[in-house]
């Protein structure tokens, strides 16, 4: 019944006040030691660094309501990402699907696909965190609705060409960070919603401490500068977009997070007013051939936490559309920058983010004629096949041309 009672409330509001915004955070660290999520098996934490979070922003243009939540976590498969937003999506009379639910990739957080355990024949996911990770979801999606208030919005973009760089292919990297600034009515920051391409492992195989990486320190210059709640979502980060850093430590984590702060910091100061305070949002959902044995495989025998029926999975992909002036488009996984870039090349907003990671993880998304080639061999085997990228580019033309496939 209250919530019942608050959603009513916000409808009311809205029509009064017109565009509404909110936002929380909410800590999602193990309460004990868990298998750590990428860089080799059997890595478990032995402590904890910096906190990691479900840091959520919620929009409501009086029309249409969304729900951003991006998880400090390796990923989530869509089968888990169905599971947490069911509920919070009932309690607030929205659909599932008008809550995406991202992950920023980070490599020293909870193992939550299964592909880290002690060896590779055994799930490293903990069934206690997941259900502490639900709980967690779900009150940063309360908290960030029951806080929603009149808002206004700015854009603006930055290039930070000296934070990340291709290790496989020199050069070939996208360095916007893009940034949507979320202020209440006297210019208050209520949320910094900040999209950039790169892996968070900063912090190597022999670091046991749980952190968030660079995007600690990202979060950290923002809000002590701005205020408010920093949520941050990775882009087009495959094949193999990671920190140029000089040695993996909590100091060049640092130097690496306030580099791409301080573009933000500077976007701020040159945004762009949003002056058409509308919201469209398309999704769709889909089935993805899995060509791969080896996620076949690890699927059949438990390890993965995803179902592979008859050789498909399901998955899913959101556009939106922020007054025109921004535009969002989804993936749900660790696109190349090569398809990231076709993917931009959809948009015709002036400011552009490819979310990665968004309600899913399917492994790398590579062109087709890459696949399987030497450079790109361990990106070939953590894939779903060489189909993926075409089909994932034929979808995402569809819904941000308004006619989603069925």
């Amino acid at each position: 019944m209250k919530y019942l009672l608050a959603s009513l409330l916000l409808i009311t509001l809205s029509l009064r006040a017109g565009f509404l915004a909110g936002a929380s955070r909410v800590r999602i660290t193990p309460l004990y030691s868990v298998y750590l999520a990428g860089l080799g098996n059997n890595r478990k934490s032995e402590g904890i660094h910096d906190d990691i979070y479900a840091s959520a922003l919620y929009l409501n243009d009086g029309k249409t309501q969304l729900v951003i939540v991006s998880l400090d976590l390796i990923g989530l498969f869509y089968d888990d990402v169905e599971t947490f937003r069911k509920k919070p999506a009932e309690r607030h009379h929205l659909k599932p699907t008008d809550i995406i639910i991202a992950s920023t990739h980070l490599h020293s957080g909870p193992d939550t696909l299964g592909l880290w355990g002690p060896d590779e024949f055994t799930s490293g996911v903990d069934e206690g965190y997941l259900s502490f990770l639900k709980e967690r979801i779900g009150q940063a999606i309360d908290e960030a609705i029951k806080s929603a208030q009149p808002a206004r919005l700015r854009v603006g973009e930055g290039k930070e060409v000296e934070a990340a760089y291709n290790a496989r292919m020199e050069g070939l990297l996208d360095p916007t960070v893009t940034t949507l600034f979320v202020e209440d009515k006297d210019g208050k920051c209520i949320a910094t919603l900040v999209n950039y391409a790169c892996h968070p492992e900063v912090l190597w195989s022999d670091n046991k401490l749980i952190t968030s990486d660079y995007v600690h320190y990202l979060r950290e210059l923002c809000e002590k500068e701005i205020g408010g709640i920093t949520v941050f979502l990775n882009g087009a980060l495959g094949g193999m977009v990671t920190p140029l850093v000089k040695e993996h430590s909590f100091e060049e984590a640092r130097r690496i997070g306030e580099a791409i702060g301080k573009r933000i910091l500077e976007a701020r100061n040159k945004g762009e007013r949003i002056n058409n305070l509308t919201l469209r949002h398309r999704v769709v959902q889909f089935k993805l051939p899995v060509d791969n044995p080896r996620f076949l495989l690890a699927s059949q025998v438990g390890v993965l936490r995803r179902s592979a029926k008859q050789g498909v999975v399901d998955s899913e992909m959101h556009f939106l559309d922020i007054g025109g002036k921004l535009h969002i488009l989804t993936n749900p996984g660790e696109a190349l920058p090569q398809v990231g870039f076709a993917l931009k090349e959809l948009l015709s907003a002036k400011y552009k983010m490819i979310v990665g990671l968004a309600c899913d993880e399917i492994g790398y998304i590579l062109p087709k004629e890459e696949f399987g080639t030497q450079l790109y061999s361990y990106e070939s085997s953590m894939s779903l096949g060489p189909k993926t990228a075409d089909i994932l580019l034929w979808i995402s033309k569809k819904l941000v041309g308004g006619t989603p496939p069925k």
